[in-house]
């Protein structure tokens, strides 16, 4: 009866040592595969971090960029605008001039005589 439960016993314990190993098979592997995957979260977490750092710079240089050449067309349009003023003043003077040289040929003889006199 002692024998029968020794190998009894022995037999269970052999196959708990087999599914033990078959365990340590399968686990250790997947012990490392786990390892494998943090250590490359790690590495992502870091390179995400430099590429959104990146991002940031190059951001903030085309904000720059922007405002920048906002800057430049306002420039931009206020010389076209003062150009347009000094263009519509020279204009004004020389409708001036004409309309004065035009007054002074038909009026001028009557109008030098009421200044000056006969």
């Amino acid at each position: 009866m002692q024998l029968k439960l020794r190998e009894d016993f022995q037999r269970d314990i052999d196959g708990i040592r087999e599914d033990l190993v078959s365990i340590n098979e399968r686990l250790l592997p997947l012990g490392k595969w786990l390892e494998n995957i943090d250590g490359h979260t790690g590495r992502m977490a870091v390179t995400l971090e430099k590429q959104m750092d990146a991002q940031d710079q190059i951001m903030e240089r085309l904000y720059e960029q922007e405002r920048k050449i906002q800057e430049l067309e306002s420039n931009s349009t206020f010389k076209k605008e003062k150009l347009r003023v000094k263009g519509a003043i020279f204009i004004s003077v020389i409708s001036l001039l004409g309309a004065g040289s035009g007054v002074v040929v038909i009026f001028g003889k009557r109008l030098a005589e009421l200044l000056f006199g006969n």
